[in-house]
């Protein structure tokens, strides 16, 4: 009994009367967030990864020592010293949370090292590499190489940063990409390349994308025959009457296999019979359909006539027609004739025509008309021609006027 109550005696002064007590708090983890604006207002970032525990000398009453844990502590460091990038080896400051930060004292001569640097941002586009051993199927070509996401952004330390010259998606051999003859999409892990395109590992810096998707676009080759489309021309005129060849007579395309296999030709850009010349090269343009390419990067042929045995010859139209005349409308020529119009076809055929045999001829169902006196566009026909056409633009003074309306 004497032992027991020596022993209480004992702890109550040692617990609650002895100030002067000490603890050792090990396990203790540093905040390296309390007072980041003291770095942060430089410009400057952490750079290295310094997670630490330490250990911490605790002071004063027995009671409030022994009842604090690592919960009760902070550690941070003193960031007071840091002026600007580089390695810096800081002292911990330590701070005791709650009721008892008043009456116990807390330190450690424990140290931590931190990097800092300026942090960047930078953009880049992810450039593809194919591997050698990656084939095309006979017929086929490979179009184009896209990555999504086609850009990354790199953040770290300025230093660091800078050194990156490229970020490569190498898109790597395996039995599915060979003899490719249909598009195909590879996951391919970024690499990071310095400016002499040798790879580089980041110590700091992240990728906000580190992997991406490589769409392998394959096209499908043909070589397809050109044609011409002729416009204004008569109704009964035979076109295969024209002789006449392009510059280019074939054309080699790629595109997608679905767009190719659906083409037996390609036509280029339509040209206006009534703008002919003897003797002439016209230049026209190569209208590819959409998602077709020129695998020879040809946009334009020559077209020639063979004009030997044809002539021209300048009449007088006097046969003038309007024909689809709208139910509630009268159109009436008021032009007798129209003046020098020009002729084109085989001399023999030209030389024995009548100025009779040719029409203008008005459609009205082409045009937009209004009561009064307009001038409407007239096409010369041939009808007991097939070779034979006019070339020019012509017009008819016309009176239009309501139907059964006195003119």
């Amino acid at each position: 009994l004497s032992l027991g109550i020596a022993l209480l005696i004992w702890t109550i002064v040692t617990v609650y009367i002895d100030p002067d007590q000490t603890n050792r708090l090990k396990g203790v983890p540093v905040n390296f967030e309390q007072d980041s604006q003291m770095y942060t207002s430089l410009g400057l970032d952490i750079i290295n990864d310094p997670m630490a525990q330490v250990t911490v000398e605790l002071a004063g009453n027995g009671t409030d020592v022994y009842a604090l844990t690592a919960e009760n502590v902070l550690v941070y460091p003193d960031y007071s010293i840091v002026k600007g990038p580089g390695t810096w080896e800081l002292n911990l400051l330590v701070r005791v949370l709650g009721n008892s930060a008043s009456r116990v004292t807390a330190s450690t001569s424990d140290t931590v090292t931190v990097v800092f640097d300026t942090i960047e941002s930078k953009e880049f586009t992810v450039q593809v590499e194919m591997d050698q051993q990656i084939t095309i199927a006979d017929g086929y070509v490979l179009h184009s190489t896209t990555a999504a996401p086609s850009i990354v952004t790199v953040r770290g330390p300025e230093s660091e940063v800078e050194k990156i010259g490229s970020i490569v998606a190498k898109v790597p051999a395996s039995a599915d990409l060979e003899n490719l003859s249909t598009s195909k999409i590879a996951t391919v892990t970024l690499e990071v390349r310095d400016v002499n395109n040798q790879p580089m590992d980041l110590e700091f810096s992240s990728l906000d994308n580190s992997i991406v998707d490589v769409n392998l676009t394959v096209y499908q080759n043909a070589e397809l025959p050109l044609s011409v489309n002729f416009i204004n021309y008569p109704p009964n005129f035979d076109l295969n009457s024209l002789d006449y060849t392009l510059s280019q007579e074939t054309m080699v395309v790629s595109g997608r296999s679905s767009v190719i296999q659906n083409l037996t030709e390609i036509t280029v850009s339509d040209f206006d019979l009534s703008s002919f010349q003897l003797d002439k090269v016209y230049q026209l343009q190569v209208n590819l359909p959409k998602g077709v390419e020129s695998r020879d990067n040809i946009t334009t042929v020559n077209l020639t006539f063979n004009t030997q045995g044809y002539a021209t010859k300048t009449i007088n139209v006097s046969q003038i027609r309007v024909i689809n005349q709208p139910a509630n409308m009268e159109i009436k020529a008021l032009d007798s004739r129209i003046s020098s119009v020009t002729l084109v076809g085989p001399e023999e055929e030209l030389e024995a025509l009548s100025p009779n045999s040719v029409v203008a001829v008005v459609d009205a169902s082409d045009i937009q008309i209004a009561e009064g006196r307009e001038k409407l566009a007239a096409s010369i026909q041939i009808p007991a021609s097939t070779t034979i056409f006019a070339t020019g633009s012509y017009s008819v003074e016309c009176q239009v006027s309501a139907s059964g309306a006195q003119s």
